[in-house]
């Protein structure tokens, strides 16, 4: 005998539709209007509260937003979940699984395929929660985007947890995901092909930036070879894949519809919600109708509650995803109100765990609300996972995001002397006398990000 967590279908359900992208949902709703004849999404009398026949089956509905928040804390026993049998009514569930794994993702393809890849991972609940938020901080070029010391300062979050983590999301397809810049991403590439012990790993590990200049002789002095063997290893490293994630993405073209919409309207800012992609759901007054008809047979009736109870709850998980990303999306704007007046020098860092504390839900109920969603707002089409943003320490003792140093960093380039560009310990140098203090490594990466080249490749003759 053991004890175990079951997942009630309805949370389930409820758990999906949060995290679905618009589009998806479109597409459920859809089904489900096909599926359930008790569903419609016109009425001829549109009454906000249906009243159904006692002994209908239902959920009450402050019971259905404390279960759906006690479910998200608990890490959702997808395990156990597995292991019952199949839900009455419960169509397709198992292949919906990877959507309960969804977290801060903007890119489908890619981070579908690691959440798919973890669920048959051996780490514990624990774990998988934490390497959610690790993969859904992976770009689409498949790099990871997450400063890990924001990891480390959890409580109870000791060094080795993390390293166990990383190292089991660097065993995924594709090779090389994950990593944290392109020298470890090239690291993990030789690895997997067995080949940690060449020259040429040892040249990505010591030498990668003089190859990037071409500093053959340099190299070959360093290791003792030729200069036509250290070619050689060139050639081999430049066979192996520098963006191994932009193959899930290259040919994928999405259509974004935003679910919120924000407005400066006589100097505040108004947050509304898009509701034209969401059809106006009702219960059929026709089955409501035959189920106080004494003509309609036992059965009849019995078929019909539980048709309407799923109406109810699918229409309830509506709700309930609409409320959450607007709530969300409320105490972005707050929050991130500089940014909206004065633009990404203003941005400051936000993680989920403030926002969940503020919204008192579960972090990872931030983290499913958030991924794939979209604002329209005075400065553009923005992912909601855009404001969510690790921060930098500056001189003075204040935090700025990451992007307001990308976006310090890109105006330094800007205005460089093209004939004597900076390096990147001069860019270091430069961005200190503006108060921001980060390594040169941390520059090379914001400076990878923005695709700005290296010096020597910058330079104009």
């Amino acid at each position: 005998m053991k004890m175990q967590q079951v997942l009630a279908p309805h949370l389930f359900q409820s758990l999906e539709i949060l995290q679905m992208p618009l589009m998806d949902l479109q597409q459920m709703i859809k089904q489900e209007l096909s599926e359930n004849p008790t569903l419609e999404a016109t009425a001829e009398q549109a009454d906000a509260q249906i009243e159904i026949e006692q002994g209908t089956k239902d959920v009450d509905s402050e019971q259905f937003d404390n279960e759906f928040e006690k479910l998200a804390a608990l890490g959702e026993e997808f395990d156990n979940y597995q292991d019952r049998g199949p839900v009455s009514g419960g169509t397709d569930a198992e292949e919906k699984y990877q959507y309960m794994m969804d977290s801060l993702s903007e890119s489908s393809s890619l981070h579908d395929t690691l959440l798919d890849q973890l669920s048959l991972s051996s780490l514990n609940e624990y774990e998988r929660k934490i390497a959610e938020i690790v993969i859904g901080n992976i770009d689409d070029d498949g790099y990871l985007q997450l400063d890990v010391e924001d990891l480390l300062a959890l409580p109870n979050f000791p060094e080795e947890t993390l390293t166990k983590i990383l190292d089991t999301i660097h065993d995924f397809e594709p090779a090389g995901v994950g990593a944290r810049d392109l020298r470890e991403c090239l690291m993990l590439q030789l690895k997997r092909q067995g080949r940690e012990k060449t020259q040429e790993f040892q040249v990505v590990e010591h030498h990668l930036d003089l190859v990037g200049r071409h500093k053959y002789e340099d190299i070959a002095r360093a290791m003792g070879l030729t200069v036509d063997r250290v070619k050689e290893l060139a050639v081999l490293i430049g066979k192996l894949d520098p963006k191994p994630g932009r193959n899930f993405s290259e040919e994928r073209i999405e259509y974004v519809t935003p679910e919120i919409i924000v407005e400066k309207k006589d100097g505040e800012y108004v947050i509304t919600q898009n509701k034209k992609p969401y059809p106006n759901l009702f219960i059929s007054q026709k089955y409501l109708s035959m189920l106080k008809d004494p003509n309609t047979s036992k059965e009849v009736k019995t078929y019909i509650r539980e048709k309407i109870a799923k109406s109810k709850q699918f229409i309830q998980s509506i709700d309930q995803r609409m409320d959450t990303i607007y709530r969300i999306a409320v105490e972005i704007v707050r929050i991130q109100r500089d940014y909206f007046d004065h633009g990404v020098s203003r941005l400051k860092p936000l993680n989920m765990k403030t926002v969940a504390e503020l919204l008192e839900v579960h972090e990872t109920t931030i983290s499913r609300a958030t991924a794939g969603k979209y604002m329209q707002t005075p400065r553009g089409l923005l992912s909601m996972k855009y404001f969510f943003k690790p921060g930098v320490m500056t001189a003075s003792g204040e935090s700025i995001s990451n992007e307001s140093v990308k976006a310090a960093l890109a105006d330094i380039v800007r205005d460089e002397d093209k004939k004597k560009p900076y390096s990147d310990a001069k860019l270091v140098k430069l961005l200190e006398e503006q108060g921001i203090k980060i390594a040169r490594r941390t520059v090379a990466k914001y400076r990878d990000q923005l695709r700005i080249l290296p010096s020597h490749l910058r330079k104009v003759h």
